[in-house]
């Protein structure tokens, strides 16, 4: 006789490796997309001579890392040394204009605390999440309700910090969506890393006080 536990069991156990593949399948099908889009840039040291070039590269990433998590809002925040604060120097959405050179304390925030740690992030309600800060909602007049953020390394220094806001499904950001975050930020920080060169120089007007 077949014990009825045992072929409850068998099902719940069927029923969960089914969704893992599925999300296994999702997830290598977004990765695939993202890689094929950012196989198709020029990284090249040749390729920027210009401001523009470097910031361009760095805005395409972001557009990527968007499409591939469903979502039309992020940002790339540098870090400035001088000052110890983020500078949000790339920005995609709603407040673009307003928050392309927006400061905040290096330890301020989600943000900061990527930064402080290391480590990535992945919020599905602000508003429950002791790091997090709204002066910059308050200040923009943005609203926030989820978001990931992930480190832009250059070996085991920090360079920066990716962050998408505000998935566009119903269903919050999931580590799926966080691991195609890290895979594109990997690469961006990779452009970084290459060029410090580009990033000391090109970059410079972002991190003066009296930005347009």
């Amino acid at each position: 006789m077949v014990d009825a536990q045992l072929m409850k069991r068998i099902k719940a156990e069927n029923e969960d490796l089914k969704r893992e593949l599925s999300e296994l399948k999702d997830l290598n099908s977004r990765l695939w997309k993202a890689a094929k889009s950012l196989n198709e840039l020029e990284c090249t040291p040749q390729n920027f001579s210009q401001t523009s070039d470097l910031m361009a590269m760095v805005m395409r990433n972001l557009s990527i890392a968007l499409e591939a998590v469903n979502s039309e809002n992020g940002s790339i925040l540098l870090l400035d040394d001088e000052t110890e604060e983020l500078v949000f120097v790339a920005v995609v959405g709603d407040r673009h204009q307003e928050l392309t050179g927006y400061r905040i304390p290096a330890d301020s925030g989600v943000a900061g605390w990527v930064r402080k740690h290391k480590k990535a992030a992945l919020v599905p309600d602000v508003r429950k999440d002791s790091r997090w800060i709204s002066a910059v909602d308050q200040s923009i007049g943005f609203h926030t309700q989820s978001l990931m953020a992930v480190p832009l390394m250059a070996g085991n220094r920090v360079l920066g910090v990716m962050e998408v806001v505000n998935a566009l499904s119903e269903d919050c950001f999931n580590e799926q969506d966080l691991a195609v975050l890290q895979f594109i930020a990997h690469l961006t920080a990779f452009v970084f890393g290459c060029l410090e060169e580009a990033l000391d120089s090109h970059l410079d007007p972002y991190f003066e006080d009296d930005l347009d």
